[in-house]
């Protein structure tokens, strides 16, 4: 989870309002856009980044992905479910000789089972049952995927956030010509 509430510094945002020389609830306005797209785009880094080190379709990892707003929209929280993804996600499973191929992953000693919901398993004991789930781990990948997002997200803010003063400065020129 990554919290952007340290998000625009105060000294920063006065600067950049004197710089433009515009109104307070202009200036909460674009730093509440900026703050949204940052945690967007702090969501996309982490799929992409799991997505080629899983070598899964980022759609799936997106769904693990949620963007949550508190207080007035300046601090925004970027969350992602790190449990285990059930095989049967990564896409259509093959029976092979010692296992099933599901995507591009294999798993040895699976099965897949259409009835009862479908599912790819595999046999806990020597007898038939009980079975369980074949799983992918990516809690590990998911941590250090948004470890790395977030050393980048404050650059990206500034960056947005000068987008978005620009934006309210050619609003207030739009009004006074």
């Amino acid at each position: 989870m990554i919290d952007l509430s340290a998000g625009i510094p105060r000294g920063e945002l006065e600067r950049l309002m004197g710089m433009f020389q515009l109104s307070k609830e202009a200036c909460r306005r674009a730093a509440r856009r900026a703050v949204r797209k940052t945690a967007k785009w702090t969501e996309g880094q982490a799929a992409r980044t799991m997505s080629a080190q899983l070598r899964i379709q980022q759609k799936i990892i997106r769904q693990r992905l949620r963007t949550y707003t508190k207080g007035s929209g300046l601090d925004q929280k970027v969350w992602l479910g790190l449990n285990s993804l059930a095989a049967r996600r990564l896409g259509m499973p093959k029976r092979r000789s010692s296992g099933t191929q599901v995507g591009r992953h294999f798993f040895e000693g699976a099965f897949p089972i259409n009835r009862y919901g479908g599912g790819v398993y595999r046999r806990t004991g020597k007898s038939r049952f009980p079975l369980e789930l074949a799983k992918m781990e990516i809690d590990d990948v998911g941590a250090a995927a948004l470890r790395a997002a977030a050393i980048k997200t404050e650059a990206r803010l500034m960056e947005i956030m000068r987008q978005e003063l620009r934006y309210e400065f050619s609003k207030v020129l739009k009004k006074a010509v």
